[in-house]
């Protein structure tokens, strides 16, 4: 299993175990507040009890008094009744306490017939002593059923607490288990592609090493910076150009180890701060359910899943400047405007936020048939840091984009008013996990790396300007070179 699949396992973990505590938590409330009604109930019975008893042989009889107790007796079980869904009866159907709902049914139906017999003796149809009668038969099922409500709805939160709550620490700590594990799956793998990189070994012996114990992510990054050296030794011609080369090539080699080695680090990190901070987290849920606050492990499991999901942001991230150098075969047609539409939904969650306007103008003589993926991620990537860091002290942010062509080429400029790029930072531009303005925006620091490395597999040029009146990007791509 490769790590993106083992993030989503956790991530799906995680949604369930916080599913599972959220329906634990709201279940036992809900069995409060069954017994609270419950409570209530018997406090209306009392009334009506102690206003029978003052009922004295030639008195009046208080009616009003009689029907406004009665009504307040109905209005608990028909509480309940309305607060008990489908899943709660599902639940009550299954351990077999089901009959709590049907006592209430009992008594919203007694009191139907108590409050018939009030407006009977209003209107002589029964006498006073068959009135008496019917008060008392009513007060005795009503006493008699609140005394069986409270057995089932105990029983009911005890199998919340014995079924559910266990099942959630175990996820926790299976999850916290298998957190660790991935962490540390993750940090040797790249450690042990370093030294496998260093070392002096023969290349049969490295290749083999290299299949063996290299995950399929990194096996693609190693791939791509392989295949290019490849690709250019074989177009050697003479050996005065060949120790050029070599010396060209030891040159980059050594920037390709370097780069890798930092790469190496600041993936093990990002990737290992989310981790962490989820290992911390779900022990913090374990002792939030030991202790019974439910309202902090909530708080913490959502956390958690902000946690996974920027976890898997940073793989996806990393997913594509590994295949950024990987040629694609399987070119086509490409209709900006439909490509413009697919961007604009995915960024919808970044615009619907933001008061930053996005202009687009598209003006193609000619049909562009190429990779439609590198040009989706070169335009989504450009547009979406425009966005990002629009000018909040500006009266009309706005990100354009322009694309259009000439008799060579196709050219794509964004533009924006925002903040800009500070100028001490303007050289590392196109650097790998280079974030520039964290405090304003969260991001893997990969997106300018993606979009360099699309356009120098077209063989392209790319080139920007940035001050605080906003930024410019501009793409210049060869049309022989799609």
């Amino acid at each position: 299993m490769n790590i993106s699949k083992k993030l989503l396992l956790i991530v799906v973990l995680t949604c369930l175990e916080v599913s599972i505590t959220v329906f634990s938590a709201f279940e036992i409330a809900k069995g409060a507040q069954f017994h609270q009604l419950n409570f209530l109930h018997l406090k209306y019975i009392n009334q009506l009890d102690k206003a029978v008893d003052k009922i004295l042989p030639n008195t009046q009889i208080n009616l009003a008094a009689i029907e406004a107790n009665i009504l307040a007796i109905r209005q608990q079980p028909m509480n309940c009744l309305k607060a008990a869904n489908a899943l709660n009866k599902l639940v009550m159907n299954i351990i077999d306490t089901r009959h709590a709902l049907t006592l209430c049914k009992q008594d919203v139906k007694r009191a139907n017939t108590t409050l018939q017999s009030v407006n009977d003796y209003k209107n002589d149809k029964i006498n006073r002593a068959e009135f008496l009668f019917i008060l008392n038969h009513a007060l005795d099922e009503f006493n008699d059923n609140s005394e069986q409500f409270e057995g089932p709805i105990t029983k009911t939160v005890s199998f919340i607490f014995v079924t559910f709550i266990p099942l959630v620490i175990v996820i926790s700590i299976f999850n916290v288990i298998y957190i660790s594990y991935l962490s540390r799956t993750i940090s040797s793998s790249i450690r042990n592609l370093t030294t496998l990189l260093s070392s002096k070994s023969n290349k049969t012996d490295l290749e083999d090493n290299f299949s063996k114990s290299t995950p399929d992510e990194l096996k693609e990054l190693i791939s791509a910076a392989k295949k290019r050296i490849e690709n250019d030794l074989l177009n050697i011609e003479s050996s005065k150009e060949l120790k050029a080369i070599v010396s060209s090539q030891t040159d980059s080699l050594q920037l390709a180890n370097d780069e890798l080695a930092q790469f190496a680090y600041r993936a093990s990190h990002d990737l290992k701060a989310p981790l962490s901070a989820v290992k911390s987290l779900s022990r913090f849920i374990v002792k939030d359910i030991e202790s019974n606050d439910t309202a902090e492990a909530i708080s913490n499991a959502k956390t958690i899943t902000k946690q996974m999901e920027k976890l898997e942001s940073l793989v996806v991230d990393i997913l594509q400047l590994a295949k950024a150098d990987i040629g694609n075969e399987e070119t086509s047609p490409i209709n900006f405007e439909q490509l413009i539409v697919d961007v604009k939904e995915r960024l919808y969650w970044l615009m619907q936020d933001i008061p930053c306007q996005l202009e687009i103008h598209i003006n193609l003589e000619v049909e562009i048939i190429s990779d439609k993926v590198r040009f989706t991620q070169i335009i989504e990537n450009l547009v979406s840091n425009g966005l990002k860091y629009y000018d909040k002290n500006k009266v009309s942010p706005l990100v354009k984009l322009d694309i259009s062509n000439n008799e060579n080429s196709i050219i794509i400029v964004v533009t924006d008013n925002g903040i800009g790029i500070p100028k001490p930072f303007q050289a590392q531009v196109y650097g790998m996990f280079k974030r520039f303005n964290p405090e304003l925006c969260s991001g893997s620091g990969l997106g300018l790396s993606i979009v360099k490395k699309h356009v120098e597999y077209f063989k392209g040029e790319i080139t920007f300007q940035s001050s605080e009146q906003g930024t410019i990007f501009k793409i210049i791509i060869a049309l022989d070179k799609l």
